[in-house]
């Protein structure tokens, strides 16, 4: 009973979430943390149906679509860095060539691993798929918040918010994954109950930050995070050259 309101609770405020979208028009500013909170939104009501229609589905039914919603997630950190860094044209393409690495590694990683496994079990490669990839995300929140309070760059009510929320949903389902793992499903009982609260939490807290729309404020000072960049790109390819140009000597005869 507690898990099934816990369930409804969590429905009731992602549709809240999208209607307030809808009427403050906020679909075409965070397209992609919308288009996640859609699919969470239709996952969370069939896997609500399947398992009181269907149980014997449930299972399969909930690591296929888990492993689409992680996709989904890795997409809306890129929306993060892309709004973020939209002032910043130099610091937002390396970002976004980073992310665009990062991410194909770790999901060579998770394909190669899988691929090489002798036992293949949907369950538990899917957990290390998502366990994988989530702290790929949460080191990415990480790190945009490092560098922009190190900036004093201001990150607007509305980013701030979907940053701290979507941070602190992969922060507790690292911390699941990996109890998980360890402990096994005696963990898991106990999760149940905890995971739902923290989930309600994240929802709560959108709420109350993307309410209606926020620009991002200009920063009171100009930061130099342009000028940094510059520098390093300047730095970087005069270590290239030289190395290049040692090179081509060394192989001189």
């Amino acid at each position: 009973m507690l898990s099934s309101l816990f369930w409804v609770t969590g429905l009731v405020l992602e549709s809240v979430l999208l209607v307030r979208a809808l009427l403050g028009n906020l679909l075409k500013y965070y397209s992609l943390f919308y288009l996640y909170l859609i699919s969470v939104l239709l996952r969370s009501a069939s896997l609500f149906a399947i398992y009181h229609l269907w149980p014997n589905f449930y299972s399969p039914a909930y690591w296929f679509t888990q492993f689409l919603n992680v996709l989904l997630g890795c997409a809306l950190v890129w929306e993060v860095y892309k709004v973020a860094l939209a002032r910043y044209l130099g610091a937002a393409r390396m970002a976004r060539n980073v992310l665009a690495f990062l991410f194909i590694l770790a999901i060579t990683r998770i394909f190669v691993k899988a691929w090489n496994s002798p036992n293949w079990i949907p369950g538990r490669t899917t957990l290390e798929t998502e366990r994988d990839l989530r702290i790929v995300q949460l080191a990415l929140l990480i790190g945009l918040v490092s560098l922009f309070a190190s900036y004093a760059i201001p990150l607007g009510r509305n980013l701030k918010g979907i940053i701290y929320g979507y941070g602190l949903f992969i922060a507790t389902s690292v911390a699941h994954l990996t109890l998980r793992d360890y402990l096994g499903d005696s963990f898991q009982r106990a999760w149940q109950y905890i995971q739902p609260i923290c989930y309600l939490v994240v929802l709560v807290m959108w709420c109350a930050t993307l309410w209606s729309y926020a620009p991002i404020p200009q920063p009171t000072n100009e930061p130099r995070l342009e000028a940094d960049y510059e520098s390093l790109l300047a730095t970087t390819k005069s270590k290239v050259q030289s190395a290049r140009s040692y090179l081509l000597r060394a192989m001189r005869p």
